[in-house]
């Protein structure tokens, strides 16, 4: 039977797990990422605590390829890693490690959105999804498929409901595919390089809300960036507030200032005029002494805030002169 090592960090990784260990394989070790900020790594989960629960030998680790953890996972001699749920990049010499191979994960229909914060993207993109496991090569999401079970993110659908998604694609796809590993299948298929395409990295300040932009783009960000992401985010009074839900008003034959709030009400929260459209702001996270009123405006005019700033700084050269 196949001795299997599994590393990674997050629900992605327990899933694979979990699905390993009910289908009778030889986990023969567990590497889970433990970050020095848990907080800002999205979904992670403790894969010691669940290594316990298995019985299985567990090492915590921050650099993969760390050659206390490479020596760690050699005294295994695992013949597949699978590698699910880390962004960082691993060494050749991990590569070269297992009997047969690396195999890794990506919830995208590869070869479309290779890359970075495929969560994110998909879920503003509001695309094709799907849980792929593929033979890691050099290039990040290159290898040849061995499964992939697809799904559609649809217009309701947030960062939150599609990580849901991508974890019932996941235990799909692996019901389908390790009774077959275990059989001895290895045929992975070979990626149509002519429809390859890439999503960059995403960081904190991509959430950033610019109301000029259109209600639907501004939905769209916003679903984007909820759960398990940090949150879209914008200012008022000079205070940083995070949005974490909002839905689209079309109904209402209402028109204002772009970035105003023009409704307040009890169950759909906030009404804001954008570049084109309207969009409520369903589930806001702010300081408790914070006050919102109808007519505040949310964001900053630039221009002013530049008149403002070289308005202090006149005021600061005049007394140092004087």
């Amino acid at each position: 039977m196949y001795k299997v090592l599994v590393i990674g960090a997050v629900n992605t990784t327990k899933h694979t797990l979990n699905q390993l260990a009910k289908n009778g394989f030889n986990i023969v070790g567990v590497m889970g990422h433990e970050p020095a900020m848990i907080e800002r790594v999205s979904g992670w989960t403790d894969l010691k605590l669940q290594s316990e629960s298995l019985s299985l030998a567990y090492k915590g680790f921050k650099k993969i390829n760390d050659i206390e953890n490479i020596l760690w996972a050699k005294d295994k001699t695992p013949d597949i890693i699978f590698a699910v749920g880390f962004s960082q990049l691993m060494s050749e010499e991990w590569l070269q490690m297992p009997t047969l191979g690396c195999i890794g994960f990506h919830p995208t229909f590869l070869p479309k959105g290779r890359g970075r914060a495929p969560l994110a993207w998909i879920t503003l993109e509001k695309t094709v999804g799907s849980a792929t496991f593929f033979l890691m090569g050099k290039d990040a999401d290159d290898g040849p498929v061995f499964v992939q079970e697809t799904f559609l993110v649809e217009k309701e659908d947030d960062a939150t409901s599609v990580e849901q998604k991508i974890e019932k694609a996941i235990i799909k796809s692996l019901d389908k595919w390790l009774p077959e590993l275990k059989k001895g299948h290895w045929e992975p298929i070979p990626q149509n390089e002519s429809e390859a395409s890439w999503y960059g990295k995403r960081s904190l300040e991509d959430g950033h809300i610019n109301w000029n932009n259109s209600a639907e783009y501004i939905d769209r960000l916003i679903k984007a960036s909820t759960h398990p992401h940090p949150g879209a985010y914008t200012y008022c009074k000079d205070t940083k507030i995070i949005i974490w839900k909002s839905e689209i008003e079309t109904k209402i034959p209402i028109k204002g200032v772009v970035g105003r709030i023009l409704l307040i009400d009890a169950v759909k929260g906030n009404l804001i005029q954008c570049g084109t459209g309207l969009i409520w702001l369903k589930q806001i996270e702010k300081p408790m002494d914070l006050k919102i009123n109808v007519g505040d405006k949310l964001g900053y005019n630039i221009e002013d805030e530049i008149f403002k700033i070289k308005t202090v700084l006149k005021s600061f050269k005049k007394d140092t002169n004087e």
